[in-house]
């Protein structure tokens, strides 16, 4: 064995409607981890009444009967100040109510498992700076010690290329690609959001060649579509209009429904409010017509990934792929595979679970981690462990980095890119700032993640603060501010007093985001509660 390490790795996919956790044992076989109940997904709703929290199937039921108890689609509010209401009379942060889930995959899986001590946690590759720190945090608060991050597309193609491969059972599943080379668009479509990313596999290294989607683009919209006609309907017929807070049995069986549209040319749809009952069949051609749009807007960011994606020099088109990966409960939908093969010629391949890959990709890239650490829990052959040192997974950015200055002429506000998206990460540059006073001991910049040339159509990410320069510096005296992507997507600065040669205090004061103080106080209430 490579060491005696006896904490257990994992990778978990904390998503907008259900939420999983998967581990690699020492032989290399992944598995995913039944939450207490016995069921592989988890949904990512929670009951809150005082000290007892309630996360799961039973949780989303509930909101049917008392919305102002139960928190959904939390995933939506990452990044920002407050979850969008309150839950049992009080105001979560988005971190503190996605650490309450994690919290319960954390307690279920350790009664199968061995105490959890690196985890990877996926988001999608669309996510910016202050949503990946948002998780990151969350993390944090739920009490796992070491995190990782990593897009949710990239996970899945790890899971696809490698799951069987690292197997030592004795049941290694021979690759459908025997060249060991594969270039694929990983097309993933969860409950709240959208991503495609394109990737190439070969020698033991997967490369992110190119990346969009939508942060607000998922199943939930298809969900929303069925509740806007049923409450059309039911206006129409009894002139009443349901409330909002009441549309949440509705939207239960709107998903059932469009459940049921993946299997049947038509379902039904029913819908009681006051003394009224609503009965309608929808049929699927019906819902596909209604959701045109949703699925015009997926058409049009997956041809942008594959403009976008260019190998050793070569821009590659959809005949250069060999693989459209389907990931997310959502690509179930008959459109999905519709679509996509109209668009690329190709048969869509859905062999991996579209609701576990992205977890067992995790669970595979923390053991990869793992292994090249100093460190390392991992518990494996000598064997297994070489082969996963062996493995590169090199990602990029989703947006561009870049920061406000003024034109040369016209002194109008506008963006100074630095680091256009898609570049493969890490990724640095930098800019030279020059003192606008005598004397000056700080310089301050305002970073941007976006490509609209307006800075203020672009994501505010905060201000470099540049301190600590020497006194008496003269007007005009240069100051190289260093920005960088690092591996996980988070935006790193520093900063270099080019007169003296020496590097100065730097760092991002973040727009939003939890202090340490922050994460202890929110950590605390949750080990309050009584999470099941």
């Amino acid at each position: 064995m490579a060491n005696g390490g006896r904490r257990s790795l994992v990778g978990i996919d904390l998503g907008t409607t259900q939420s999983v956790i998967a581990h690699l044992d020492a032989t290399g076989i992944v598995s995913t981890i039944p939450n207490r109940e016995g069921d592989m997904l988890t949904a990512s709703a929670i009951y809150l009444d005082g000290n007892q929290a309630l996360v799961g199937n039973a949780a989303k039921q509930a909101a049917s009967h008392t919305p102002d108890k139960v928190a959904t689609f939390i995933k939506r509010d990452m990044g920002r100040a407050l979850y969008s209401r309150a839950v049992d009379g009080r105001q979560f942060r988005p971190e503190t109510l996605s650490a309450i889930i994690l919290r319960k995959l954390k307690q279920d899986a350790e009664r199968r498992i061995p105490p959890i001590g690196k985890a990877v946690i996926t988001v999608p590759a669309y996510f910016d700076d202050a949503r990946r720190k948002a998780t990151e945090d969350a993390a944090r608060i739920a009490g796992f010690d070491s995190i990782e991050i990593i897009n949710e597309p990239t996970a899945a193609a790890i899971a696809y290329c490698l799951e069987g491969q690292l197997s030592r059972d004795g049941s290694v599943a021979s690759p459908d690609f025997p060249d060991g080379k594969l270039t694929a668009l990983v097309y993933d479509l969860g409950g709240g959001t959208f991503d495609v990313t394109a990737i190439r596999l070969e020698s033991k290294r997967i490369d992110t060649l190119a990346t969009d989607g939508a942060v607000k683009l998922g199943g939930k919209d298809w969900d929303d579509r069925i509740v806007q006609y049923v409450v059309r309907q039911f206006a129409e017929r009894y002139g009443v209009k349901i409330p909002e807070d009441r549309q949440q049995a509705i939207a239960n069986h709107a998903e059932s429904t469009k459940k049921l549209l993946t299997d049947l040319p038509s379902a039904p749809v029913e819908c009681f409010y006051q003394d009224h009952a609503l009965r309608l069949t929808l049929t699927r051609a019906e819902f596909e017509e209604m959701t045109r749009d949703l699925i015009v807007q997926t058409d049009v960011i997956t041809n942008s990934v594959v403009s976008k994606s260019v190998f050793q020099g070569q821009q590659l088109g959809w005949k250069d792929f060999n693989r459209v990966l389907l990931v997310g409960g959502s690509t179930r939908m008959p459109m999905v595979k519709k679509t996509l093969q109209q668009i690329s010629g190709k048969e869509p391949d859905d062999s991996p679970d579209p609701d576990q890959v992205v977890a067992r990709g995790a669970a595979i890239f923390a053991a990869i981690k793992a292994a090249r650490g100093i460190e390392s829990d991992l518990t494996v052959e000598d064997s297994l462990q070489q082969e996963l040192q062996d493995i590169d997974v090199i990602d990029v950015n989703a947006h561009s980095l870049g920061i406000a200055v003024k034109h040369p002429k016209t002194k109008e506000p506008m963006t100074a890119v630095l680091i256009p998206k898609n570049r493969q990460l890490p990724f640095a540059m930098s800019k030279v700032f020059h003192l606008t006073e005598q004397g000056a001991t700080a310089v301050r910049v305002q970073v941007l993640e976006g490509e609209a040339p307006d800075p203020f159509s672009n994501i505010l990410l905060g201000e470099v603060r540049v301190t600590g320069l020497p006194p008496n510096l003269p007007k005009r005296a240069p100051v190289q501010v260093r920005l960088a992507y690092n591996p996980n997507g988070r935006v790193s600065v520093m900063a270099l007093d080019m007169t003296g040669g020496r590097f100065a205090h730097a760092e991002i004061e973040r727009k939003s985001g939890l202090t340490d103080a922050d994460i202890e106080r929110e950590a605390e209430f949750v080990r309050s509660l009584k999470i099941q």
